[in-house]
């Protein structure tokens, strides 16, 4: 009888676990299939819009060394790719535009600038309001910041 008892048990904690991790939110593995030229492989972590397990949408790619950020990307990546948008470099600047297989697709065009500063910035606000909407004052704090930045730089 203890047995069966125990046995019961465990499969009622068993299914509790399973239970518990269907009904909790699951973070879907988003990928960018070209990182921006340079960046290390393994270093990037995209925090955005995903379809189909592939990053596409608005959103901010960041490269860590550690836990610090060495480069970020905010613009708007269609089917893993980056499209169009801002590496953010700190104390170095930005590089801005279109992009094809990670890299900076070169342009004199002044408006595919304002389009990707306009880009980078949706994107910043997009982040920031699901930081806001997750408790994450400091966070959606920067930014929100960051998206004022970007929109300063075409004044």
């Amino acid at each position: 009888m203890k047995l069966r008892l125990i046995s019961a048990f465990r499969l009622l904690a068993l299914s509790g676990l399973v239970m518990t991790a269907a009904c909790q939110p699951t973070l879907a593995a988003c990928n960018v299939a070209t990182l921006p030229d340079g960046w290390a492989a393994g270093s990037a972590r995209w925090d955005g819009a995903c379809a189909a397990d592939k990053a596409d949408g608005l959103g901010v790619l960041k490269e860590q060394q550690g836990a610090a950020v060495k480069r970020i990307f905010l613009g708007r990546v269609a089917k893993g790719e980056l499209a169009l948008g801002v590496v953010d470099i700190p104390d170095q600047g930005y590089m801005a535009g279109r992009f094809e297989q990670g890299k900076l697709v070169p342009s004199e065009d002044r408006q595919v600038f304002i389009q990707a500063f306009d880009e980078a910035a949706k994107a910043a606000t997009s982040v920031a309001d699901r930081f806001e909407k997750a408790g994450n004052a400091a966070s959606a704090k920067f930014y929100r910041a960051k998206a004022k930045a970007l929109r300063e730089q075409m004044d």
